[in-house]
Order: C-alpha cells, then sequence, then structure tokens
C-alpha cells in the first residue's frame, strides 16, 4: 500500500489524494454487517494475487448497513450503484434489512432501484 501512496492510520490505509475513502483489512476477527456474523468474502484472483472481496450482494449490505445505522445517504447511493452494475440477490438483501429491523431502509433502496429489477 506504501509503494502506491496510502498511509496507515491505525486500522485503515488512507491516500492523501482521497482522504474521503480508505481501505480497511480486517484481520481473523469473523467478518460481520451489521448483525449477520456469517460473511464469507469472495475469493478473487487479481494479477494472479488471490484477495478476499465481499460480493456485491454483501456489499450492498454493508453500504445499506450505512445507511441505516449513520442516515448515510451516500451509503445508499453507492448500494443502488453496485445493484445496477452486478447481479444480486435481492430476496437475501431484503431479509437482512428485516433482521436488521430497517425494512424501510430496503423499500427505499427498491424505490431508487426502479422497476427492470427483479425482486
Amino acid at each position: 500500500m506504501k509503494e502506491i501512496g496510502f498511509v496507515r492510520k491505525g486500522r485503515h490505509f488512507i491516500h492523501p489524494d482521497c482522504k474521503h475513502l480508505f481501505v480497511e483489512f480486517p484481520g481473523s476477527v469473523q467478518m460481520g454487517i451489521g448483525d449477520d456474523y456469517s460473511i464469507i468474502p469472495k475469493e478473487v484472483k487479481v494479477e494472479g494475487v488471490k484477495i478476499k472481496i465481499l460480493s456485491p450482494t454483501d456489499c450492498i449490505k454493508d453500504r445499506l448497513a450505512s445507511f441505516i445505522h449513520f442516515k448515510d445517504r451516500e451509503g445508499l447511493e453507492q448500494a443502488i450503484l453496485v445493484a445496477k452494475n452486478h447481479p444480486v440477490k435481492f430476496k437475501e438483501i431484503e431479509n437482512w434489512c428485516k433482521k436488521e429491523g430497517a425494512s424501510w431502509a430496503f423499500d427505499e433502496f427498491k424505490i431508487k432501484i426502479g422497476d427492470k429489477h427483479k425482486f
């Protein structure tokens, strides 16, 4: 990360040209989104290196968690962008929102996505 200009701040890596975004490398602790601790990162090869990353469905849940818990509308907009550009499991996202006690968040997400997506 240092080679491409990132600086470590605690558990995050921040780039001086883009301070509003950061990169985090979760340790061996079980990963969770909201109250769901059954998240299993997807393994993807990038230039021959295997990395673990959230699936598009889990990425949407993570961004909606930001919207739900911090009223972060940018998180909602990011969830919408992912949904419009990747195949996702809408029913899983809806069920997750219900378990989080935030069906209202899925309702708003669904309205903003539009009718062309299958729910």
